[in-house]
C-alpha cells in the first residue's frame, strides 16, 4: 500500500502511543467515552442486525466491537498499524470469551488521507464494496470517532464517503469540542480537603480567557497519562 513516508507521516506518534492508548481505553472506554461520546454515538449510528459498517480510526477496535455486537458485519481500519495489532489482540480474546460470533470484524490498515490507501481498501475487499454487477454494495453506517479533528486534509474521505455509503446510511464522527483544543488554554489543578469524608480530592479544569479569533496550535495527539485525560 502506497503512504507517506515513516519519519513524515502525521500517524507515526500513533505508533509508539498505541499500547498507552489501547491500556487506558480497555474493553470498555474510559469515563470521557462512556459517559459523554457512547450515548450520542449509539444514538445517532443506530445500528441494527444485518447492516454492513466500516469503522474508521478504529484505534483498538472499541466502537468495532460495539457495532459488530449490535449485529453489524464490520470492517475496521486505521492508520497505526501498531493500533491494529491491539485491536486485534483485543477483538481475538473476545472471540474466544464467546463475546462476540467470530469473523464478525475484519481488519485492514487505511490512511484515510490517502486516495491510493483507498483504492487500495476497495480492492482488497470486493465482496463488500463491489457487486457483481460491478455496483457498489457501500456500507449502512460508517464511524469515526474521536478522529476527525486529527485529519490534516479531509478531501479524501469526502471523496470516498460518497463513493461507499449506501443511500440513506450515515456518516457518524464524533469529536472535542473546540474549547479542548483551542490555543492558549490553561490548565488548572486543585487540591482540596474534603470535609465530609476528610479524603484529598483533586478537580482538573480548564481556564479559557479567548475563545474565538484565537490562531489554531497542534497538539500533541495524546496525554502522557491516559487513565487522567485533560478535562
Amino acid at each position: 500500500m502506497a503512504s507517506q513516508k515513516p519519519e513524515s507521516s502525521p500517524l507515526l506518534p500513533w505508533e509508539a502511543l498505541a499500547a498507552s492508548w489501547d491500556e487506558g481505553m480497555g474493553d470498555e472506554g474510559n469515563q470521557y467515552f462512556s459517559v459523554l461520546e457512547f450515548p450520542v454515538l449509539k444514538k445517532l449510528a443506530n445500528v441494527r442486525p444485518g447492516m454492513r459498517a466500516l469503522d474508521l480510526a478504529t484505534g483498538n477496535g472499541l466502537v468495532a466491537r460495539w457495532l459488530a455486537q449490535e449485529g453489524a458485519s464490520v470492517l475496521a481500519t486505521d492508520g497505526s498499524r501498531a493500533m491494529l495489532e491491539r485491536a486485534r489482540n483485543r477483538t481475538f480474546t473476545w472471540y474466544e470469551r464467546g463475546q462476540l460470533p467470530e469473523d464478525k470484524i475484519v481488519f485492514d490498515v487505511l490512511d484515510v488521507t490517502n486516495p491510493v490507501a483507498w483504492s487500495n481498501l476497495l480492492s482488497n475487499h470486493p465482496d463488500t464494496f463491489g457487486s457483481p454487477e460491478g455496483q457498489s454494495e457501500g456500507f449502512d453506517v460508517i464511524t469515526m470517532n474521536m478522529a476527525l479533528m486529527d485529519i490534516q486534509d479531509l478531501d479524501s474521505l469526502a471523496t470516498a464517503l460518497k463513493k461507499i455509503l449506501r443511500p440513506n446510511g450515515c456518516f457518524v464522527a464524533t469529536l472535542l469540542h473546540p474549547i479542548f483544543f483551542t490555543s492558549g488554554a490553561e490548565r488548572q489543578i486543585t487540591v482540596r480537603d474534603n470535609p465530609e469524608t476528610s479524603e484529598r480530592e483533586v478537580d482538573l479544569a480548564i481556564v479559557m480567557r479567548r475563545y474565538l479569533d484565537v490562531p489554531p496550535a497542534r497538539q500533541k495527539p495524546l496525554a502522557q497519562n491516559m487513565e487522567s485525560p485533560p478535562p
